[in-house]
């Protein structure tokens, strides 16, 4: 948003509808948004120094790195769950303004969101995932691809599975599309997008997915919130 624009449209907090500053946020709730610092670098797990968790050496997953926004606590959770359940897709783009400072692109050659089954499309109206993709990209110029991969397995909700759970939920759930998916030939960095990450389990089985039909890939994971396997 544009000096102009700000004063034609002043932030408004998507929270309280208060008058917010630079974003869409009011400043007391921004205080409150928690940024990973010290964590796993593959999982993104809490951790007392930046190492990497003892899950991930044991059982790497797919995915070599993730970079999460924030911690999926207090105010990144209520802002998630309006995006999601009240269908506000406006959150996605402050969500990503707020991120911007911190995501390193790098090597990023395009952007692959985490499909939705076409039952829950159908319920919900519109991809979360998509949307925070669909704002990434307008930020960073890295292409999105949508249609390469669908989610075959209408899974459960994670919410209330423990970790073994969580990766049997999601197993097989989903498929490449063979006749679009030849545009990842020439692709060799990529990142999966989702908005919550808990256990890692949905974006391991994405990227398993992924690797198999073509090898070549390096995929990192990009998640607008990551939470403890005790908040989800």
């Amino acid at each position: 948003m544009n000096r102009f624009e700000k004063w034609l449209f002043p932030p408004v907090c998507a929270l309280t509808e208060q008058k917010g500053t630079s974003v869409d946020l009011a400043p007391e709730l921004l205080k409150k948004m928690i940024r990973p610092d010290r964590c796993c670098p593959v999982c993104a797990e809490k951790m007392s120094k930046t190492q990497i968790c003892g899950r991930c050496l044991v059982t790497p997953p797919a995915f070599y790195r993730t970079q999460a926004a924030f911690y999926y606590e207090s105010v990144v959770q209520d802002l998630i769950q309006s995006l999601k359940f009240d269908q506000q897709i406006h959150i996605s783009r402050l969500l990503v303004d707020l991120w911007m400072d911190r995501l390193d692109v790098g090597l990023t050659e395009v952007i692959i969101p985490v499909p939705l089954h076409s039952s829950r499309l159908l319920e919900r109206g519109f991809n979360q995932s998509l949307e925070l993709a669909k704002q990434l990209s307008k930020r960073t110029g890295i292409p999105v691809l949508s249609n390469e991969v669908s989610r075959v397995k209408a899974t459960s909700s994670q919410a209330l599975l423990d970790a073994k759970a969580r990766q049997k939920n999601v197993k097989d759930a989903f498929s490449v599309i063979e006749n679009v998916a030849s545009n990842l030939a020439d692709i060799k960095e990529v990142a999966l997008l989702d908005d919550v990450m808990t256990t890692g389990a949905t974006l391991d089985q994405l990227a398993q997915t992924l690797q198999r039909s073509h090898p070549h890939l390096n995929i990192q994971a990009w998640v607008a919130a990551k939470a403890t396997d005790k908040v989800v």
